[in-house]
């Protein structure tokens, strides 16, 4: 197994917990705003929604006032960020892509068929000051491996500097405080049933409401 992805998430989880508990959260100032960027995306399976609509349920019956919860027909891995919604860039969102679009809606769709299909098994909820988020691993690294050669394949703007180094999807943010962070650490430690998914195809998406919960297909390619 990749061991690259649980030490990031051990390191993630102990960085936040104290403050996590000491309900030391970031309330979510930007849900449902319009935004304008661009972001290549993977959808998840049918079985890991299904498993998150769970984990929400249960989340809700401890903090259903707190919290805003990621609805199932938006829940995805976001792959990395093209144009990022909440960067910087000279010549504005809009014009930034426009710039690039033609050629990297090109060479995007010439990546069809090009790269292997890989096995991702989501292993790891770990509880953030920011959002609470489901990790999932891979076996050689393959997600990493992909997200390299995109960047060297596809015209992306150099002023956008995030990105993704992880696998992740967010199960929840947070509206207000937590009535009782303590008893959202005892539910999360007790899930232990990993569920895997093969990723199959990679989709470049226009996000126009945060965090993606309206979005515009612009192109997908599958994995072989």
């Amino acid at each position: 197994m990749n061991q690259r992805l649980p030490n990031i998430y051990e390191h993630l989880a102990s960085n936040h917990r104290e403050r996590f508990l000491a309900n030391d959260i970031e309330v979510d100032r930007m849900w449902g705003k319009p935004i304008k960027g661009v972001t290549i995306q993977v959808d998840l399976s049918e079985d890991i929604r299904d498993a998150i609509i769970k984990l929400q349920e249960d989340l809700s019956r401890l903090e259903a006032e707190a919290l805003l919860l990621t609805p199932r027909p938006f829940q995805h891995v976001s792959f990395n960020q093209v144009v990022y919604w909440d960067g910087s860039y000279e010549m504005g969102h809009d014009q930034t892509w426009a710039s690039i679009e033609k050629d990297f809606l090109a060479k995007f769709l010439a990546l069809n068929n090009v790269f292997p299909s890989f096995r991702i098994t989501f292993t790891t909820i770990v509880p953030l000051t920011s959002a609470v988020i489901w990790a999932a691993v891979d076996d050689h690294d393959e997600m990493q491996q992909l997200r390299t050669a995109f960047k060297t394949k596809l015209p992306f703007p150099t002023e956008t500097t995030k990105e993704n180094t992880f696998i992740h999807t967010t199960v929840a943010r947070y509206q207000t405080k937590l009535r009782d962070p303590h008893r959202v650490v005892e539910l999360l430690d007790a899930y232990r049933a990993p569920v895997s998914m093969i990723i199959s195809e990679i989709i470049l998406r226009k996000e126009n409401q945060y965090p993606s919960l309206h979005t515009t297909e612009l192109a997908r390619i599958k994995l072989i």
